[in-house]
């Protein structure tokens, strides 16, 4: 009877374990990203940053222009920042030329004063300063392009 009960056990045990390997593959399968376009998309957006970061004015010269200014604190490895790259630059195109478009890397040392000083909360954090320099608008994370638009605006007027 032992040797049944002993049996029956190690069948028991063998149908746990295959129970538990397909559910952990399938919980696997089923709730992994797309990782083909999810590496394109990252790839495409962080390039973009890099471009931008190239194309915006250096934050020193920002305060002293008397231009209204967008502040964009970000990071590489930000998805959000990546996703919103598109946005950004299409409205870095369009107001370049009237509002400083400033690019800071949280994770560069050399902002943390700035990044103290905006009292930066998360990224993408978009801070918007007036031609005084004096903060008029913070907007932190994944923003529609309709109210960075309108921001943008109400900064010009």
């Amino acid at each position: 009877m032992n040797s049944e009960k002993g049996k029956l056990r190690a069948k028991l045990s063998i149908v746990v374990g295959i129970i538990t390997v397909v559910f952990a593959a399938g919980t696997f399968f089923l709730t992994r990203s797309d990782l083909s376009s999810l590496s394109t998309s990252t790839v495409a957006g962080l390039a973009l940053i890099k471009t931008m970061v190239k194309q915006s004015v250096p934050y020193e010269v920002a305060l002293s222009n008397n231009k209204p200014t967008l502040i964009e604190f970000y990071a590489d490895w930000c998805t959000t920042c990546q996703s919103m790259a598109p946005i950004l630059n299409k409205l870095h195109q369009q107001y370049g030329e009237t509002v400083n478009w400033v690019m800071l890397n949280v994770d560069d040392p050399q902002w943390a004063k700035p990044i103290e000083k905006y009292r930066v909360t998360g990224v993408p954090q978009f801070t918007f300063l007036d031609s005084n320099q004096e903060e008029t608008e913070i907007l932190v994370g994944k923003i529609p392009e309709p109210i960075i638009t309108k921001v943008l605006q109400e900064l010009l007027s």
